[in-house]
């Protein structure tokens, strides 16, 4: 059996969606069509499954990110959730990447190379009926981000 030093980022992400509740994030947003706002009971829970999953392998220095697809244009995405840091696009809606569509398709991305030494991998979260409703990043070997 591995140790906490020893787990890479899928075993990272493996353990981590065990803490994730995808109807939580389903449910977060409580208009995923206007402005943010959210269910807080929700943000909370999902925010502590992210902070949790920050924790399981400290060498990997990840953070991790949920994001949803905009229901009003399937070609952008938005970090809905961060642990302890906001994704390298900040908290704007951006275009999709290949990797984080495959996510949302209910697919295992591909490591993407990030800013100097940085890179993403990105997984899916599915909800109780099993349907893809979101994407977990983990933002690993980050430089020091600021808290948010």
């Amino acid at each position: 059996m591995a140790n906490c030093t020893e787990l890479d980022a899928d075993s990272v992400a493996r353990i981590g969606l065990m803490f994730l509740d995808g109807d939580s994030l389903e449910e977060v947003l409580l208009d995923p069509y206007g402005h943010p706002d959210y269910d807080f009971d929700r943000f909370n829970a999902c925010k502590i499954a992210l902070l949790k999953i920050e924790r399981i392998n400290p060498a990997l220095q990840a953070y991790a990110i949920l994001w949803q697809c905009r229901p009003d244009n399937p070609v952008l995405a938005v970090p809905v959730v961060a642990g302890s840091a906001l994704p390298v696009e900040g908290y704007q809606s951006t275009r999709i990447s290949p990797a984080l569509s495959s996510a949302l398709k209910g697919e295992f991305g591909t490591l993407t190379e990030r800013e100097a030494g940085c890179c993403s991998r990105y997984y899916p979260v599915y909800n109780s009926d099993g349907e893809p409703v979101g994407a977990l990043e983990l933002l690993l070997h980050a430089r020091q981000r600021n808290d948010i």
